[in-house]
């Protein structure tokens, strides 16, 4: 993690109508890799949440992924609603479905795992 100080008038615009991505994966059997090993496999299921936070995202992805299921949630970055130049920036986690090709996203990819059946947010 780096940790740096910024000016905080450097930002052009800001929005309070984030739309985040998450994206619940749920085990959905064994699979056979190329080396002849097995592994998980997973399906996905992915909605768009408006008119929430992040906080009460996180807490509905883990509440839908349940103890066995993993989540990622994004920031769907959209150029003026133009959906011409969308993409997502991922706040938690990433595409579980990805072949991790690097350290960063082996590491993100074990995160994920760690996160399964703890809550990170609580309702109380």
């Amino acid at each position: 993690m780096k940790i740096e100080p910024v000016d905080e008038r450097d930002s052009r615009w800001e929005s309070h109508d984030a739309r985040f991505r998450v994206y619940v994966f749920e085990e959905s059997g064994w699979r056979a890799e190329a080396d002849g090993s097995l592994s998980q496999g997973y399906s996905t299921a992915t909605w768009d949440v408006t008119g929430a936070d992040l906080l009460d995202v996180i807490q509905w992805a883990e509440e839908r992924a349940g103890d066995r299921g993993l989540y990622s949630v994004a920031l769907v970055a959209d150029v003026y609603e133009t959906h011409l130049d969308q993409g997502l920036v991922w706040l938690v986690g990433m595409d579980y479905q990805e072949t991790p090709m690097d350290d960063r996203s082996r590491d993100v990819q074990k995160q994920m795992l760690g996160r399964r059946d703890r809550k990170t947010i609580n309702p109380e």
